[in-house]
């Protein structure tokens, strides 16, 4: 029997469902359909609302549903979908619906598909509803959102993205639902643009009025943004007064940004975070000074319960304060999803940094040090004595890794990693033999390569369950820990 039937965090992003098709993947979703309990329909070009409505009855177990992306859907479609959702329902996507993309921040607007109807149908349809994401993807209006904070009274997790909301409808949110544990909202009004664009002006409304926020006293995952890949401002404003008051109970803050005054604001009133997301996506350029050094260097004697961490930039100094202040850490990634695959080159991270990241990070379980030229096999070595748990190791880009790097951590890692991208390093295909060598006790599922290396028949050597990658990219590209599909 299938429970679950969702895309693997092992695909490439542009093909969540590999190699099966449409027609497939939909057949499979009929033939189990008495025990489907959760169901994602993740960029489906040719969908249609009717094929929904027609399998919704037969699932009669469903407690989980994702609709992402289906470019075929329409808001007469969704309405209809939603109308037809199954009242026990507890959680369901809608994130980023069919948007279109602009020159602004390199984010999106989104297209007016989830508008008040479709979420009047929700409301009606899934009372017990738990989760709802509707981020990336509509334009509601307050009036919409208190109806279904009225009708869904046991909301534990709220994403929203709506340029018709600002720091009272939030205020607002927070009044009538007390029982939110995550909340993320989307909207320009939360902060002020600057220099906004004629193309722009139709969805600028007046900008944030500081009124006071109280949080939900469960709330623990927070994330304001202006745009999809940028943060507000934290330093002045609500959200200042927000971190200020509420800050110890959050666990989990998205604040992807580069300015170095939101990082001392984050170190002074938020000291209990577990996940802090401070990668940016190459929306604005990054320069890593001696100022900004600094200042990261400065969070983590105070951030002493970081699991998730994910820094715009790294350098040794960096490195190092990480590890001897955050023992608990889990994973460490720099920077976030770019416009391009090529990594920005971190010059200033060595051996040295590294080492001591690794001496004082045992558990780590995702480690990118994608751009980190200048590592070699004393890395690798250390990488593998230390984090013996270690599930996904990215080396992209870095051109001091050889065939030795390679050789000296594959007997330790090989029966941990499942992900492992060595694009771009010097390797030869005595490193292809070192990977061979653990064939057996091997756990990988993705493995990333430069072509030349690989041998003929390279793809069954490692076993079907190994996806093998030649190239330049191997297309699994992050974009944050805001909607990460976990690979471990």
């Amino acid at each position: 029997m299938v429970y679950e039937l969702l895309p693997s965090p092992y695909n490439p992003s542009d093909k969540p469902w590999g190699q099966k098709n449409e027609a497939q993947l939909f057949q499979l979703a009929v033939s189990h359909s008495s025990s489907l309990e959760r169901l994602s329909l993740v960029g489906l070009k040719r969908l249609t609302g009717s094929d929904v409505i027609s399998l919704l009855p037969k699932l009669p177990k469903l407690e989980d549903l994702s609709i992402e992306s289906c470019t075929n859907f329409g808001s007469d479609d969704l309405e209809a979908v939603c109308s037809q959702l199954p009242s026990h329902l507890l959680s369901l996507d809608l994130h980023n619906f069919d948007s279109v993309a602009t020159r602004y921040h390199n984010c999106s607007i989104p297209r007016k598909h989830i508008d008040d109807n479709v979420v009047g149908a929700i409301h009606q349809r899934c009372p017990k509803l738990q989760k709802l994401n509707l981020d990336y993807c509509g334009n509601l209006s307050m009036k919409a959102v208190g109806l279904l904070l009225q009708g869904c009274q046991f909301l534990t997790s709220l994403d929203l993205h709506s340029y018709k909301l600002g720091w009272p409808e939030v205020a607002e949110i927070f009044r009538l639902c007390q029982s939110l544990r995550h909340f993320s909202l989307v909207s320009i009004r939360l902060d002020l643009l600057e220099n906004p664009g004629k193309e722009l002006s139709d969805f600028l409304l007046p900008g944030p009025v500081p009124v006071p926020c109280v949080l939900p006293r469960q709330l623990t995952s927070l994330r304001l943004y202006r745009s999809p890949n940028r943060a507000i401002s934290m330093e002045s404003g609500p959200m200042r007064i927000v971190l200020e008051e509420f800050g110890t109970q959050l666990l989990h803050l998205h604040a992807q940004t580069v300015y170095n005054t939101t990082w001392e604001v984050i170190r002074r009133f938020c000291p209990n975070l577990k996940l802090l997301d401070l990668s940016h996506c190459k929306v604005e350029l990054c320069l890593a000074t001696k100022i900004e050094e600094t200042m990261l260097c400065g969070m983590f004697p105070t951030l002493k319960d970081l699991e998730y961490l994910a820094l715009p930039y790294a350098t040794d100094a960096i490195l190092l304060k990480i590890g001897w202040n955050c023992p608990k850490l889990r994973e460490l990634r720099f920077q976030g999803f770019g416009i391009v695959d090529k990594p920005t080159v971190f010059k200033e991270v060595t051996d040295a940094g590294v080492v001591g990241l690794v001496e004082g990070c045992p558990d780590l379980r995702v480690l990118s040090l994608a751009g980190c030229r200048n590592i070699t096999a004393l890395s690798t070595r250390n990488i593998a004595f230390h984090c013996r748990r270690l599930n996904v190791l990215i080396l992209n880009r870095c051109t001091g890794i050889n065939d030795n790097a390679v050789a000296v951590m594959m007997p330790r890692l090989c029966s941990s990693l499942v992900y492992l991208d060595l694009i771009g390093c010097k390797l030869t295909r005595l490193s292809w033999q070192s990977i061979l060598k653990h064939a057996k006790d091997t756990t990988l599922r993705v493995l990333a390569l430069n072509g030349r290396i690989c041998p003929p028949g390279f793809e069954k050597t490692l076993g079907p369950r190994v996806r093998v990658i030649e190239g330049c990219s191997s297309g699994l590209r992050w974009l944050g820990y805001y909607h990460e599909l976990k690979m471990y």
